[in-house]
This record gives structure tokens, C-alpha cells and sequence, in this order.
């Protein structure tokens, strides 16, 4: 659900970064005491395993010609509490778009709220309500289930009604809406059952490390558990990302490109010459563009592997070194 810049104008591609911005601002200032010295490895590490599994496009059922991804946003949540969460899946969202090219540049800040803030809170919410603390496997499950469905359905909700006010739009806004949000319906299908699968295996190995209502057994040291997540990123970004769908993801089926009808015409229309050159910039200049190395015309599966590895790296190290200069921030007292 990584929105491109021509789904944007300035004013509202900046508008959006602002809000971002100001954001993940005042998380940062309200999660150094909460993020322990443990917490930091896990979100570096939860953050990196969500990075690798969104390269994994799966082909949705019944939408021939659409592929969709997991977002990660309110597995994130459940698992490190949601201010963690934001400051994880921002990080995602940040080394896709500048090292990768997977987002636009302008789009940045409306990708940090549609795929991180709203689905890490809402989300969040969502399933602390419907789980009430209970450690019964059921309801968790239907809570994780319901928060993905209300997280990914809100995030597509937003996409239209950005580019409505941005006034890209060739078609009605209902048309391009009810289109969104029938795809993500699947998408968050998907979604629910990926972060229900890991909950699972999650209470099944070390129950406690949720940050809300699990409980569950431990069978296995935190340690552990982390570097099974570690070994699933790699296989993951290195392995399973080359199965992944060539299709159009849900957004860009909804409203760009549908290989399945050929007679369809883009939703979107938008000639602004300075989002032109933010595009040229950002094709220039993104260190491995498409997950590719830059040379090569075309994605090779060992470039592939690499970049999902490097990716996975980069989300951690960069997860790691934002929560440092948080929990030094917040001892000097600056978050007070």
C-alpha cells in the first residue's frame, strides 16, 4: 500500500509530512520510558522481520492480476506496545522509500501514517478492546484478526481521500474508494492471519513477551525467541521474497495498472512538473531502486536476496540507533 507521488500534490504531500513529522516527534518523547534496553533489540529485530516480509507480495484470491503484503503495523503493536510499534514500522517505511524507491518521496508522510501511525494505534485499540486482557487464545486470535481488518481497511480509506484533496482524481471519488477498500478487505484478510500465525507461535514459545493481555507458555529464553525472528528475516528477505507476485499491489491495481483488463484507464491524473522531478530525483538518486542494483535492467533473484538482507540490516540498525538517542534523550530529561 505504498503510495506513489503522482497520487499527491505539493501542498498536500507536504502538508502530510509535516503531520508525520510532528508525530513521530511527540512519540519519541513519550516512549524513552518504555523502551528498555530489551525492547530496543526487539523492536530492531521485530522491525527488520516486518521489512522482510512485506517484500512478499502474495497473489490475492478471486483478484486476478493483484498481489497484496503484509504491513506489519498491528503485529508490531500487540507485540511492543504502539508508541514502540510507530517508531519500528516508521523506520520501515523510511529505508523503503529512500534506499529502495518503494513509496514515493513526496508520498513519505502519507505512508508513515496510512501503513504506521493510524494502524499501530487504531489497531492497537482495537485489539486491546476485544482481547480485555484475556489470555485465551480464541479471543486474541479474533481480536488480531478484527485490528488488522479496521488497521489495513482505515489505511486504504485515507489513500482516496488524500488524493481527493490533492485533486489527482479522474474518476469519482466513491468509484476509486469503494474499489480500495473491497481490496484491502482481502489484503487485511491476509494480514489477520499472517499476525495470528505469529501470535500463535509466539504463545506456544514465550507467551510473556507480549505487551498486552497474551500470557501463554515459555518454553523458550527471550533470547531465543529473538534470534528464531532473526533467522525467519533471513529466510525471508533472502528466500521467500523471490516467490513473490509480479502482480500490481492492491493500491497500484486499484488505480494505475490492472494486467487483467486492458481496456482500463489510470483513476489518476496528475501533470505537476515539480512531482515529475521528484520522481527523476528519486529514480536517480535511491541507492538500489526496485530492490535492484542500479546498473542492472533488470531484478535479478541474487540481487534480490541481497538487497532483502540488506534492507533488514539497515531497518535495525536504524530502529536501534532512533531508540538510543531516545532512551539519551530521556535520561537527560529532554522527553519531560
Amino acid at each position: 500500500m505504498h503510495m506513489l507521488n503522482e497520487l499527491l500534490s505539493v501542498p498536500v504531500a507536504a502538508g502530510t509530512l509535516a503531520v508525520a513529522g510532528g508525530g513521530i516527534a511527540f512519540i519519541c518523547r513519550k516512549v524513552g520510558k518504555v523502551i528498555t534496553s530489551e525492547k530496543v533489540a526487539l523492536m530492531g529485530i521485530m522491525g527488520a522481520f516486518v521489512f522482510a516480509a512485506q517484500m512478499v507480495n502474495i497473489p490475492l484470491p478471486g483478484m486476478p492480476g493483484t498481489s497484496g503484503h503484509m504491513v506489519g503495523a498491528v503485529l508490531l503493536a500487540i507485540i511492543l506496545g504502539p508508541h514502540a510499534a510507530a517508531i519500528a514500522i516508521t523506520s520501515v517505511v523510511m529505508v523503503q522509500c529512500l534506499i529502495f524507491q518503494d513509496g514515493g518521496l513526496l508520498a513519505l508522510g502519507c505512508n508513515i501514517i496510512n501503513m504506521g501511525l493510524v494502524p499501530c494505534y487504531l489497531g492497537y485499540y482495537v485489539y486491546k478492546l476485544i482481547s480485555a486482557g484475556k489470555s485465551g487464545s480464541v479471543r486474541i486470535y479474533v481480536a488480531a484478526m478484527a485490528a488488522c481488518l479496521v488497521a489495513i481497511e482505515t489505511g486504504a480509506i485515507l489513500v482516496p481521500v488524500e488524493a481527493l484533496l490533492s485533486g489527482v482524481l479522474s474518476v469519482p471519488f466513491l468509484t476509486f474508494l469503494k474499489t480500495m477498500v473491497a481490496v484491502h478487505l482481502i489484503i487485511g484478510l491476509i494480514e489477520g492471519v499472517i499476525t495470528v500465525g505469529v501470535l500463535g507461535y509466539l504463545q506456544q514459545v514465550r507467551g510473556d513477551i507480549f505487551s498486552f493481555g497474551a500470557g501463554g507458555k515459555i518454553r523458550m529464553s527471550k533470547r531465543k525467541v529473538m534470534v528464531t525472528f532473526l533467522i525467519f528475516t533471513v529466510v525471508i528477505g533472502a528466500g521467500l521474497s523471490l516467490l513473490a507476485s509480479d502482480k500490481p499491489d492492491g493500491l497500484e491495481w486499484s488505480y494505475a495498472d490492472r494486467p487483467d483488463q486492458m481496456d482500463f484507464e489510470p483513476m489518476v491524473s496528475n501533470g505537476d512538473a515539480k512531482i515529475e522531478a521528484v520522481d527523476k530525483f528519486q529514480a536517480e538518486y535511491s541507492p538500489m531502486p526496485d530492490y535492484s542494483i542500479r546498473s542492472s535492467e533488470e531484478v535479478s533473484a541474487a540481487w534480490t536476496s541481497f538487497a532483502g538482507v540488506v534492507g533488514a540490516i539497515l531497518t535495525m540498525g536504524f530502529i536501534w540507533g532512533i531508540a538510543r538517542i531516545i532512551r539519551s534523550n530521556d535520561k537527560k530529561g529532554f522527553g519531560n
